[in-house]
């Protein structure tokens, strides 16, 4: 566990974009997970946030050498209504 992890941090940042969005007039709020974050998902869920189906998702990461590299995974949409 790094020396960030268990302040809270994350939780208040969450908080902050579910303040956005509902000022926006959504009734939602949702994110993506991977299943090799176990612990970000037990966030997501206790702060409220149910499993809403799952999705392909790819991006482009530079590696240690500066190599732009396409990143594939699967998420699962966690949705929470606000």
């Amino acid at each position: 566990m790094g020396p960030l992890q268990g302040l809270g941090i994350a939780t208040m940042l969450i908080g902050a974009g579910e303040q956005r969005v509902h000022a926006r007039g959504l009734a939602f709020a949702a994110l993506g997970v991977e299943d090799n974050n176990p612990r970000a998902r037990r966030l997501y869920q206790r702060l409220g946030y149910r499993a809403a189906g799952r999705r392909h998702a790819s991006w482009e990461t530079e590696d240690d050498t500066g190599v732009l590299r396409v990143y594939e995974t699967t998420l699962t949409i966690l949705r929470k209504r606000l």
